[in-house]
């Protein structure tokens, strides 16, 4: 039964269209915030080719994550966020591949990465949205400095006379690199008199290397670092292709060993 001027019952049951506008503009930003980053936060959003399912470890050695956390995919791809402080300048994040290889790139807060590659060539991953990609491999410059052969010169390095001379590269970036500073350490205590050494970083963060060299040590070496990656002009002219990676040369400026290993590949030669 309807009656004339008063409003049926179902009526006060349909909402006016006006009172829906705050709803759907709410919803609107709800979903734009949702599909890009956001303030504050670091979003990585990932597509890979044979690698349905796996688990990738990521972490920041300048900062930019407290922790250490995983990227997990499932059917090849992965979307990851991370809270990020806020900086005027990029930090450098590192994936870690499941057979231990890296991916290392920087990137300011609020940045969304993409990712996509294929796990049967990793080289050949393509990063967007970085502000810079640090490849664990540069490009072929010169070829690798080889044994039996004189250390090419330069004016980086400053040789004492009748001393041996060890060098070695390494990065904070590259898991297990820094190891270069320890074996360096050691082989300096053991040989005092006659060796001096030599460490290149390819950090292009300068606090990073600052607090390599604040380490409160008695045993002291010449350090550099350009902060210019893989593209300083020292790694294409002794063609240093990988880090870590160490070279041993006698008083003669002949290079005596080469190799990733102290252990294996230096430390036998300095004990002659």
């Amino acid at each position: 039964m309807y009656c004339k001027g008063k409003r049926p019952f179902n009526s006060f049951l349909t909402p006016s269209p006006f009172l829906l506008i705050p709803f759907f503009i709410l919803s609107l930003l709800f979903l734009l915030a949702s599909c890009g980053p956001q303030k504050g936060r670091l979003r990585i959003k990932g597509e890979f080719e044979n690698l349905p399912q796996a688990d990738l470890l990521i972490y920041s050695p300048d900062g930019g994550m407290s922790v250490v956390d995983t990227l997990h995919i499932v059917k090849g791809r992965f979307d990851f966020t991370t809270p990020v402080p806020d900086n005027p300048e990029p930090f450098t994040f590192v994936i870690v591949y499941p057979n231990f290889s890296t991916l290392s790139f920087m990137a300011h807060t609020s940045s969304e990465i993409r990712i996509k590659g294929d796990a049967l060539s990793l080289s050949q991953v393509q990063v967007e949205g970085a502000d810079s990609v640090l490849a664990d491999h540069p490009k072929l410059g010169r070829q690798p400095v080889v044994v039996g052969k004189r250390l090419p010169k330069s004016k980086i390095i400053r040789r004492m006379k009748n001393k041996w001379l060890l060098i070695g590269f390494w990065a904070s970036w590259k898991h297990g690199s820094s190891t270069v500073n320890y074996y360096v350490r050691q082989a300096l205590r053991d040989h005092s008199d006659s060796l001096q050494a030599f460490t290149y970083s390819l950090d292009v963060d300068p606090t990073m290397v600052q607090k390599m060299e604040a380490i409160d040590d008695t045993t002291r070496w010449q350090t550099y670092c350009d902060y210019r990656g893989w593209q300083g002009p020292l790694l294409s002219r002794f063609g240093i292709r990988n880090i870590p990676y160490l070279i041993l040369v006698n008083p003669g400026d002949t290079v005596v060993a080469v190799g990733t290993n102290y252990n294996q590949d230096i430390k036998p030669h300095l004990k002659k």
